[in-house]
């Protein structure tokens, strides 16, 4: 078991690799956020600690967060199963939000 450390900025499609992106454009998430990160951990059963005041040292003025996961697992098999996991978080809360808006009917 190793621990490996995951900074929401790993996994952001607006940063380049030269800023800190770990992953391919096909697994990049816009604006990732550590409570995201946090949740897909939770969903992936992984053992982990999170550290949300810390601050990436490339953006040192940005307290995003990191996540320390415990795992057999390599960094980049980490790294695409939380970016799968967090798009499909964020799809179901898309589909939720469509279903709530079509069931509603406004007061006359």
């Amino acid at each position: 078991m190793k621990d490996v450390m995951i900074w929401p900025i790993y996994l952001d499609a607006e940063k380049s690799l030269n800023e800190g992106r770990k992953v391919s454009m096909e697994y990049a998430i816009k604006e990732p956020k550590i409570k995201e990160i946090i949740r897909a951990t939770d969903r992936l059963r992984y053992k982990y600690t999170a550290e949300e005041d810390k601050a990436y040292p490339g953006e040192w003025y940005n307290k995003s967060g990191r996540v320390i996961i415990t795992t057999d697992e390599s960094k980049k098999e980490v790294l695409i199963n939380l970016s799968n996991t967090i798009k499909k978080i964020r799809e179901t809360k898309q589909a939720n939000r469509s279903n709530n808006k079509k069931g509603k009917k406004g007061k006359k």
